[in-house]
């Protein structure tokens, strides 16, 4: 295994007040992650059933959920790529969204069948770069005070909070296709706001490869291939049941607006849950915490394929938030410590980019095939089970927390 590097000084300076300037970027890069992910509020829980309207069965949904996770494996690093070149991210984001909203507009007509992979690709070549790419923005200008970055990345699951029922209620009282007319503006709002409030960075920063390939090496450490094998299982497990969420709901019976309710109360327990997760964390242990959130959505996954109602169904999707903030911010955390120095960029791309992708695409493709032949029972116990056998191989990585900390 790459000796672990010793842990650098920490930025964190808890009793230290705001400058003014920090409060800036916090406000500036929390207005555009708020509005992007208020975008992505009108588009992600609707339009499976959007596209169910369309004629779209159940094994192609599942292939069309995983698109955007197989987009995201080049065109997050690419997007990266023309942003360092240009030393500024106001250009790549701005022509990011506008290709988004072209696919936005080219699905809305409600093609065929056969060009919707191509029009879910190209929105997904939109929608990657922003989340990079307004990270890199808000750590590099932070600069000193880039412990800070959560509080700006906090507004934006506010903004995902607050959209997605009311979008659920647009949706309900005018028809799927409504998600365009939310999404479309947001978008080209968001990118408004990057061209006129993100100022130009005082120096240009040479970003790091984020390529997978450049990171294969470090598999070779038995704990971090563990990890990587366990993330995979674990995203599988987590994204191939979500994107059958907005699905169960309605085949319950729920109308769009639980189905926007179903998708803010995640989100509503995942903030919390991140900023609680420092302080559980000196109790526990990280370690603790991977596998508790691996174990989570083993649960919640178990609890959607008993759900006998979509109230029921919905009062278990709030456990969503405290798998998946446990899980996000516990293998960043535990990442950081065994990466070297001059790979740490790249080890977090290829466990939180290429690991949550290629566990979307598996995750998303086996949930289809299990819905369409079996049942959505089927495939939610099916992926209880591969959620909790990434659970094991979290607990083997970590060196069986249980044991070590028990």
């Amino acid at each position: 295994m790459p000796p672990a590097e010793p842990r650098g000084p920490s930025l964190a300076r808890p009793g230290s007040p705001m400058s003014a300037s920090a409060r800036s970027v916090i406000l500036t890069s929390g207005v555009a992650y708020a509005v992007f992910y208020a975008a992505l509020g009108a588009w992600s829980p609707y339009w499976p059933v959007y596209f169910q309207q369309l004629g779209v069965d159940l094994a192609a949904i599942g292939l069309l959920t995983a698109v955007p996770a197989a987009v995201q494996i080049v065109a997050a690093p690419a997007w990266g790529l023309v942003a360092d070149r240009l030393g500024d991210v106001r250009l790549p984001l701005a022509a990011a969204a506008a290709i988004a909203i072209a696919a936005a507009l080219f699905l809305a007509v409600g093609p065929s069948v056969e060009w919707l992979v191509p029009g879910v690709a190209l929105l997904a070549v939109g929608t990657s770069a922003w989340p990079p790419l307004v990270d890199a923005r808000t750590v590099t200008v932070l600069g000193a005070d880039r412990d800070r970055y959560g509080q700006a990345r906090g507004i934006g699951s506010g903004g995902w909070i607050v959209a997605t029922p009311l979008i659920g209620l647009l949706v309900a009282a005018s028809g799927s296709r409504t998600l365009f007319a939310v999404f479309i503006p947001l978008a080209a709002l968001a990118a408004l706001w990057v061209l006129l409030r993100f100022g130009r960075p005082g120096t240009r920063q040479r970003v790091s490869g984020v390529g997978p390939m450049r990171a294969l090496g470090l598999l070779r450490a038995r704990s971090l291939a563990l990890m990587f094998a366990g993330s995979m299982l674990v995203w599988a497990a987590c994204n191939g049941a979500s994107a059958f969420f907005s699905l169960r709901l309605v085949a319950q019976g729920a109308d769009a607006t639980l189905v926007g309710v179903g998708w803010s109360v995640n989100a509503l327990v995942e903030v919390p849950m991140m900023l609680a997760f420092r302080r559980l964390a000196g109790r526990t242990g990280v370690p603790v915490l991977i596998v508790a959130g691996a174990a989570v959505l083993a649960i919640r996954n178990l609890g959607w394929a008993v759900a006998g109602s979509d109230l029921a169904t919905v009062a278990v999707a709030t456990v969503s938030g405290v798998g998946y903030a446990l899980y996000l911010v516990g293998v960043t955390t535990w990442l950081a410590d065994r990466a070297p120095v001059h790979l740490r960029a790249t080890a977090q791309a290829l466990f939180l980019g290429t690991a949550y992708a290629l566990g979307t695409i598996g995750g998303s493709l086996v949930a289809g095939w299990l819905a369409q032949l079996l049942s959505m029972d089927a495939m939610f116990y099916a992926l209880t089970a591969v959620a909790a056998g990434g659970a094991a191989l979290t607990w083997l990585a970590v060196e069986r927390p249980g044991l070590a900390h028990g």
